[in-house]
């Protein structure tokens, strides 16, 4: 379990801002700006293999999305990943739903508390795992989380140029 929550942790710490980028070079901005459009127009804060991030205009409410794909070993060590995530995040207090039309064990994670401002899809399909990860001020409606779900499925499908290799534990 501690292996996998520190896979998680640096999966988020890959996926925050490292330097401002130009582009995303496997999901245009325009098909953010298309998604989340009151938000728009989005500018990728880092974007490489595997990962991407979005921060929203700055004369809107502060947002942010990212897309992670995360390459495992195989598809059962795919979904063994998510599960086990979904898992540790549901016991250190976040509510866990389970959301099976982004892969088997696919799960959605909010904060348990009234309008949370973010939400994180984790899902899988064959060997790969996506995380969605938005924060977006005045919270993540359903609209919002099916249109998340959309993006998720599509960076499973994206060849993002090898996706992440998560580290092995020795």
């Amino acid at each position: 379990m501690t292996r996998i929550l520190k896979a998680l942790a640096l999966a988020l710490c890959l996926g925050a801002p490292i330097a401002h980028a130009d582009s995303c070079p496997w999901m245009p901005d325009s098909r953010i700006d298309a998604a989340f459009p009151d938000r728009a127009p989005w500018s990728v804060m880092a974007g490489g293999q595997g990962r991407c991030k979005w921060t929203s205009d700055e004369s809107k409410p502060s947002s942010t999305i990212s897309l992670i794909q995360m390459i495992q070993t195989s598809p059962a060590e795919a979904e063994k990943y998510v599960t086990t995530v979904g898992g540790g995040m549901a016991k250190g207090g976040y509510a866990v739903t389970p959301l099976p039309s982004i892969g088997k064990a696919g799960v959605a994670v909010r904060q348990q508390e009234p309008d949370s401002q973010m939400l994180t899809l984790i899902g899988h399909q064959k060997n790969n795992v996506v995380m969605t990860q938005m924060s977006f001020q005045k919270g993540v409606d359903a609209a919002q989380q099916a249109t998340a779900e959309k993006l998720t499925l599509e960076t499973l499908a994206a060849d993002t140029g090898g996706g992440l290799v998560m580290p092995k534990a020795k």
